[in-house]
């Protein structure tokens, strides 16, 4: 199982998931956030210079991480208002929130 079969084979993670269920539901909600949110984003929105980020999904060797949410809004994406951009000068994130909600 990879996260490359989602190119040719996606039934091989969903297989994975639902063995992983029997075993563990915290193991296969891990695993759903490493390869589904994570590993199929990069997936589907890839171009050639992440290529070798699929192995280093595969083996651990980076991890992803998956957080979508705002008082105000939960998880709807389009009514979002938390903004985060990257400083190059001062090589740091800053993170907007302009209402009590976001």
């Amino acid at each position: 199982m990879s996260v490359k079969d989602f190119f040719g084979n996606p039934k091989n993670i969903f297989l994975a998931h639902e063995m992983i269920a029997f075993i563990d539901s915290s193991t296969v909600t891990k695993f759903t956030v490493q390869y589904n949110l994570f590993g199929g984003s990069i997936t589907a929105l890839h171009t050639d210079r992440h290529n070798y980020l699929f192995d280093k999904i595969d083996s651990f060797e980076v991890f992803g991480c998956f957080c979508l949410t705002e008082l105000g809004f939960g998880n709807n994406a389009v009514k979002m208002e938390t903004t985060v951009t990257y400083d190059e000068a001062k090589k740091e994130f800053v993170v907007n929130s302009p209402t009590v909600l976001s």
